[in-house]
């Protein structure tokens, strides 16, 4: 199954054409970035990608799954620092693996679904989910899904758009795949009882708002130049982040 993402399109575009300014970002991440000083597009993303790693607490040794993997830059982080450990990268476009699999030799790629995940259970000791899980159908489902495949002792590690407590319902939903494809947001209340349901605990929650913010910037003059709607789109996405309407957050779920 090809997704119909229209700015993974132009991406993929121009990375085939050899485009220089969207080689040297996207070299190995397609996610917002962890801006902290005067970092590049790049390094930012970098950063989120760690954030996240050390939020997950991986150890020596340990089984990892990273979920809607895109271009394989977490695993190829993962790889230099754990080069013991047994990485998996599941995602259902294609297009994306085929990137993934020429830049992460020795990482096992999968096309599959993240809420019909085709792995056994008690796969893993660590899952991850980059900046993915607002496209899926069915939260409860990837949910399910990733306790299954979860070891006793793991835990699930995403980030995610959040909206705050008391924000309208449907404020960020978005159910057709224009430009960011579908995606919707939930509060962290709901995150939490949606996590007991399936028997994980929400045990960290950080909101990276402020750091995440310049890529709006970033991604909206790149890929502006080829689409137009997304430059007024990240403009509007980012004053809705700056007026406290939606925020971004790292999250960490345990077995």
């Amino acid at each position: 199954m090809q997704i119909q993402l229209p700015y993974f399109d132009i991406i993929l575009a121009r990375l085939e054409s050899g485009d220089p300014e969207f080689v040297e970002a996207f070299h190995r991440h397609v996610h917002f970035g962890a801006y902290f000083g005067n970092e590049s597009p790049a390094e930012a993303m970098e950063q989120l990608t760690q954030l996240l790693i050390d939020l997950a607490e991986i150890q020596p040794g340990e089984a990892v799954l990273d979920v809607g993997c895109g271009f394989g830059g977490t695993l190829m982080s993962l790889k230099e620092q754990f080069p013991a450990n047994a990485l998996t990268g599941l995602n259902i476009d294609p297009r994306q693996l085929e990137v993934a699999r020429r830049r992460c030799p020795g990482v096992d790629f999968v096309q599959g679904d993240a809420c019909a995940m085709p792995f056994p259970d008690a796969s893993f000791d660590r899952v991850l989910a980059v900046e993915c899980i607002f496209h899926f159908p069915s939260r409860r489902a990837f949910f399910e899904h990733a306790r299954r495949v979860l070891r006793p002792g793991g835990n699930l590690t995403l980030c995610d758009f959040v909206v705050p407590e008391g924000t309208p319902p449907g404020s960020y939903d978005h159910t057709t795949e224009m430009l960011w494809g579908r995606h919707t947001a939930i509060e962290i209340p709901e995150y939490r009882a949606l996590a007991a349901e399936v028997d994980l605990q929400l045990t960290a929650s950080e909101d990276i708002s402020p750091q995440v913010l310049p890529s709006y910037d970033f991604l909206g003059g790149l890929l502006g130049r080829y689409l137009p709607v997304a430059g007024e789109v990240t403009r509007l996405s980012k004053f809705f982040m700056e007026m406290g309407g939606i925020g971004y957050s790292l999250l960490r779920f345990d077995l």
